[in-house]
């Protein structure tokens, strides 16, 4: 059978790259810089923090944070701005392939991308701070990808509905600085334990804490869903277009 090659690669491949490219370039590279400078800048403080004799719980506690913390909450601004900003929007809609496709394309290479780095960076401390990081190393993937995918499934549903980048971004703010400042509060209860972020940095032997990173998961996967479905109403997508 005749195969149709473009550039020594298969048409059928080279089309999927030049996708992907061009998804890139859209997304920016600032968008993929900064969760890696967020993960570098942590390492670092880490490592010099430790090297002035500095307390161990206070270093495993800073370095718990970028992972559980800050970089979910970037994850989740992003992913805001990826649902409602495209200046191309109304020629991706006169397309084939259905918008949605398109925007949860762009979230999967962000979020693979941030995952990456939380990834290696996990490896890394375990290998040169072993006691930095409380869970096990497989098990310790939970500690950044529940709040990882729960704060970028909130924060685009949320841009969705409040048709707002910015508005959302203040909200998912609002979510990440209250949980932290009420940490004990989130802990202590039922009904707030199956939707606390920071399980790992402020409780991370509590019983509830596997049940709790898994409870994040489903919900992230409720809630992208609902955006999956929010995204078919072409009518809604142009609203969302008032920043």
């Amino acid at each position: 059978m005749h195969c149709v090659f473009e550039r020594g690669m298969p048409l059928n491949i080279a089309r999927q790259v030049s996708v992907l490219r061009y998804e890139f370039r859209i997304l920016g590279p600032l968008a993929f810089a900064l969760p890696l400078l967020i993960a570098m800048s942590f390492a670092a403080l880490g490592l010099w923090l430790n090297a002035r004799n500095v307390a161990h719980s206070f270093i495993g506690s800073l370095l718990t944070a970028s992972l559980e913390a800050c970089i979910p909450l970037l994850a989740g601004a992003l992913t805001a701005t990826i649902a409602v900003h495209d200046s191309a929007i109304e020629l991706q809609l006169t397309v084939l392939m259905p918008y949605r496709f398109t925007v949860f394309r762009r979230f999967i290479l962000l979020l693979a991308w941030t995952a990456l780095v939380e990834i290696v960076a996990m490896l890394i401390l375990h290998a040169i701070l072993p006691w930095a990081l409380s869970a096990p190393i497989l098990e310790g993937q939970l500690t950044w990808l529940s709040p990882l995918l729960w704060l970028a499934a909130v924060g685009t549903l949320l841009a969705l509905l409040m048709h707002s980048r910015s508005s959302s971004g203040a909200v998912l703010g609002c979510i990440w600085v209250s949980q932290l400042a009420f940490h004990s509060y989130f802990a202590a209860y039922n009904w707030t334990q199956p939707w606390f972020l920071f399980a790992t940095l402020y409780t991370p032997g509590a019983s509830f804490w596997l049940t709790n990173r898994l409870e994040l998961l489903l919900t992230a996967l409720v809630l992208f869903t609902a955006a999956w479905w929010y995204l078919r109403n072409t009518e809604w997508r142009f609203r969302a277009e008032d920043l």
